[in-house]
């Protein structure tokens, strides 16, 4: 009995280790830019290599029409930050975006993390895309110029435990890309003023962003990070493009 007893135990501990140093990965968007992966597997954990490929088969054919993806990476994260009680109001601004979702696709356990820059990389020859970093407290409106080529941002989080300081800069970054909606919007709307405000603007639209055509691509990375991948339809700052060229 003592035998099968330090079995089982050396079992569970291995199973503990090997779930230890892995991370859930979910994707998420309120247009149809991501497709469930359909290929059946009982493969629990996977590696950040296969990951990877994960990620880039769960991308709809026409994610390229998106003029940005962006990849947000919020380090020191871990599986069960997302559920202590202590971190309730931690992640606001992710909870309320998953539920505005209207595609998604999820891989639970990752070896390692997901590479970031493996993405950025294949997304970004996938596009013919270059590749810039932003950085996540001074981000405004005039980092996406008009634009025709599209570009794929990385986007640091600062390596903090402050899980709602983050979640502040991820609102502070979907409010910036609120703000050059509205201003896109102001600029499709009719000159006459005199036309009642339905006539000027696509109120009835689920929500400010699909205006734009905007693809979220949400990736919780424990460990590694904590990654989004945003698609819209105006560009980051020019500078980044260029750099591509030299």
């Amino acid at each position: 009995m003592k035998i099968y007893t330090a079995a089982l135990l050396s079992t569970l501990a291995s199973a503990v280790l090997a779930f230890e140093n892995t991370v859930p990965c979910l994707m998420w968007s309120p247009k149809d830019y991501i497709k469930p992966v359909t290929e059946a597997s009982n493969q629990l954990v996977i590696s950040n290599t296969d990951a990877t490929l994960r990620i880039l088969s769960s991308l709809s054919s026409d994610i390229c029409s998106a003029k940005v993806i962006a990849l947000l990476d919020q380090p020191e994260v871990h599986s069960n930050d997302f559920t202590r009680y202590d971190n309730k109001h931690a992640f606001t601004q992710l909870k309320e975006h998953a539920s505005q979702a209207h595609s998604r696709s999820d891989i639970e356990y990752v070896t390692g993390g997901v590479d970031v820059q493996a993405v950025a990389k294949k997304i970004a020859t996938k596009c013919d895309a270059a590749i810039a970093t932003l950085d996540a407290s001074t981000i405004s409106v005039d980092d996406f110029p008009e634009q025709t080529t599209p570009v794929v941002a990385i986007v640091p989080l600062p390596n903090t435990n402050n899980f709602e300081g983050n979640d502040a800069l991820l609102g502070r970054f979907f409010r910036v890309l609120e703000q050059k909606a509205d201003e896109a919007l102001t600029r499709r709307a009719p000159s006459n003023t005199n036309l009642p405000i339905f006539a000027k603007y696509q109120l009835f639209t689920p929500g400010i962003f699909m205006v734009l055509g905007v693809s979220i691509l949400f990736l919780f990375i424990a460990g590694t990070g904590l990654t989004w991948l945003m698609g819209i339809q105006t560009p980051v700052r020019m500078e980044a493009v260029k750099q591509k060229k030299n």
